[in-house]
């Protein structure tokens, strides 16, 4: 099948895929609702039509703004659409047509929905974390012999790091959903060949490096201050994402400097 063709489809899906995890972002309190009620506006609560329900396009089509009762429309819709199409394609870039992309879409489906809602609440939603993690287990199985044991090793690694600074520091530098996110991040990264768990040492570093850069960044703007908590599991899963697909490469680069 083309290429072109390809992008184009798993663009679509995105964008269909995104809109979905707005509601899951949005009704992560209530997941039965999404089954027993339809798509409404938050403000009027009146049910919306299906033609203002296109994925991306309606938010610009409305002007931002309910049909209905003229509230403004979230500023999320169109960037968690946005963000998971963009996602879907370079997965299928990075990956090609398989079962590893397949597991790799439902993950970071999971890990977007998890990324906006800690944004938003600075908080980790559990049942998402426990689906991702058990799913990343699972998959586990699929690389056998070393790659079971080197994501086990990464698992332990990252996930026990972070366990020591929230328990020591007792929830003040981070929650334990973070921990829970480390130890995905540990398994995920951690079979990766030849590297294995060390990648998944690279993924801690890169989280804490990518969070200290966006803090310092903050700060400078003056929108927070050094006492101000800044939700790490976005750090995280970028962490994974860029681990997963050039995290390698980096660290190949890396030893490099030392072997020569």
């Amino acid at each position: 099948m083309n290429i072109t063709l390809n992008i184009f489809i798993f663009l679509i899906l995105g964008l269909i895929v995104g809109s979905f995890l707005n509601v899951v972002i949005f009704r992560i309190d209530d997941l039965k609702s999404i089954i027993n009620t339809r798509s409404h506006c938050q403000n009027c609560k009146k049910i919306i039509a299906w033609y203002d329900l296109i994925p991306f396009l309606s938010f610009f089509i409305l002007r931002a703004r309910c049909r209905n009762c003229g509230q403004k429309i979230s500023i999320q819709y169109p960037l968690v659409e946005g963000a998971t199409a963009i996602l879907f394609v370079f997965l299928y870039l990075m990956y090609g047509l398989g079962w590893s992309l397949v597991f790799y879409l439902i993950v970071f489906s999971l890990l977007l929905v998890i990324f906006v809602y800690d944004l938003k609440t600075s908080t980790v939603p559990e049942i998402l974390v426990w689906t991702a993690l058990v799913i990343s287990l699972l998959f586990g199985w699929y690389f056998g012999g070393a790659g079971i044991l080197n994501m086990i090793a990464g698992g332990i690694i990252a996930g026990g790091f972070l366990f020591m600074l929230v328990y020591f520091s007792k929830e003040k530098w981070m929650g334990w959903g973070d921990v829970k996110i480390g130890v995905i991040l540990g398994l995920l990264t951690g079979s990766l060949l030849p590297y294995g768990y060390v990648n998944a040492i690279f993924g801690l570093f890169l989280a804490f490096i990518l969070g200290s850069i966006i803090g310092l960044a903050l700060i400078f703007f003056q929108k927070k201050t050094l006492k101000t908590a800044i939700p790490f599991a976005p750090f995280l899963i970028f962490s994974i994402l860029l681990t997963l697909t050039y995290g390698q490469i980096l660290i190949s680069w890396y030893l490099n400097l030392f072997i020569r």
